[in-house]
């Protein structure tokens, strides 16, 4: 079964009811992007239900996402023949880490939080493959994201709190150097990645219910109390 929510104002997205559905870091991570800079255009890597994608558009960046699973397809059209953005998006059934070319100014992505083996694997298909890492790792992802940023670009992504420290273990093999990170709560962290040998910042801690969160709705295009946001 299907529902079609609405992350912000003129949005629509559809995804499944049950099993895998977007939640609050998907709001904290594109304002946490959008704090730092407004570019033009953006690439979303392992876009799943599109929904960075149509949050970065709805605040008129034209954005692209890919993902490799193609059961989101005829979600996508769905989502898209329904919502109305301020910027075009353009969603494509490729592989994130090996199919994406380009020089984007901003990347974004919400990888697979855990690792194979790290806890049971859910048998909801969707859940399973948005969650656990399956078509690549987390560093992968660190590396095809910087890959595809521009030299004076930023990539930003949220992962587990756990997983901090082989970010950055990711991201210095990469020649780049996390500009930003911020601990949401007790179990997200957010990254902005850039180009160049700098040392890591130091981590720091917000609320997940603090002011910073509810900024970043707000940059995301959405109140807290008017987003849909399933957990």
């Amino acid at each position: 079964m299907i529902s079609l929510d609405r992350p912000a104002p003129g949005l629509v997205v559809a995804q499944p009811k049950r099993g895998f559905r977007y939640g609050a870091e998907a709001f904290w991570l594109v304002g946490f992007a959008l704090a730092h800079a407004t570019p033009s255009t953006a690439l979303d890597l392992g876009t799943g239900s599109g929904v960075l994608a149509f949050l970065l558009a709805g605040q008129g960046i034209a954005t692209t996402g890919v993902d490799i699973r193609p059961e989101w397809q005829p979600l996508w059209a769905q989502s898209l023949a329904l919502s109305k953005t301020a910027a075009p998006v353009d969603l494509r059934l490729q592989d994130a880490l090996v199919d994406v070319d380009g020089d984007w100014p901003l990347v974004i992505s919400n990888p697979p939080f855990f690792p194979v083996g790290a806890g049971p694997t859910s048998p909801d298909p969707w859940k399973a493959a948005a969650r656990t890492e399956g078509n690549g790792t987390l560093a992968d992802f660190v590396r095809a994201g910087l890959k595809q940023t521009a030299l004076e670009g930023q990539f930003c992504l949220v992962f587990p709190v756990e997983r901090f420290p082989e970010v950055v273990r990711a991201t210095e093999t990469c020649e780049g150097h996390v500009a930003a990170a911020v601990q949401v709560g007790t179990r997200r962290v957010l990254v902005r990645l850039q180009h160049g040998k700098k040392a890591p910042c130091r981590l720091i801690r917000v609320e997940d219910d603090g002011e910073e969160a509810r900024r970043w709705y707000a940059l995301a295009g959405a109140a807290i109390a008017g987003a849909t946001h399933p957990g």
